[in-house]
C-alpha cells in the first residue's frame, strides 16, 4: 500500500506541475504518508518517506527532473519534509495505538460487568433458594 500510495501522490503532483511549479512540493507526499501512517502503522509510512525522497528530488525541485548537487534550499525542503512526516507518522501511530488501549479497556470493562451481572443473578437465585426452603 506505501507503494500505491506514493504512485498516487507523485501522479496528481506530476499532474499539477504545470501549474503549481516548483511550488507545494511536498504537499502530496506528506498527505500521503499521513494517511497510510494512520491507516497501516509507522513502517509503511516509513517506507513512503525513503520512495518519496528521490521523486521528489528529482521531478519537482529545480532544475526539474535532473539530479543535481543539492543546495541549501532544497536540503532545507528535504529535512522539513523527513521531519515534519516523520514526527506526524509517528504521532498518528501513538494515537493508533491509545485507541486500541482504549478499546480493549472498554471490552475489558464490559467483560467483567457482564460477569459480575451473572454472579450476582446467582447469588440472588441461591438467596431465593435458600429462604424457599427456610419456610417450607
Amino acid at each position: 500500500m506505501a507503494f500505491v500510495g506514493v504512485t498516487i501522490a507523485f501522479s496528481l503532483r506530476f499532474a499539477l506541475h504545470p501549474v503549481l511549479e516548483g511550488s507545494l512540493p511536498l504537499f502530496f507526499f506528506q498527505i500521503n504518508t499521513i494517511l497510510i501512517a494512520f491507516f497501516f502503522g509507522i513502517g509503511p509510512a516509513l517506507m513512503t518517506m525513503f520512495l518519496s525522497g528521490p521523486l521528489l528530488a528529482y521531478f519537482f525541485l529545480a532544475p526539474f527532473n535532473q539530479f543535481t548537487v543539492l543546495d541549501q534550499r532544497d536540503i532545507t525542503t528535504l529535512f522539513v519534509y523527513l521531519s515534519y512526516t516523520l514526527v506526524t507518522g509517528i504521532l498518528v501511530e501513538l494515537l493508533r495505538r491509545e485507541q486500541y488501549n482504549a478499546q480493549m479497556a472498554m471490552l475489558v470493562s464490559d467483560t467483567r460487568f457482564k460477569l459480575m451481572l451473572e454472579g450476582d443473578h446467582k447469588i440472588r437465585s441461591l438467596l431465593r433458594s435458600a429462604s424457599g426452603q427456610k419456610s417450607a
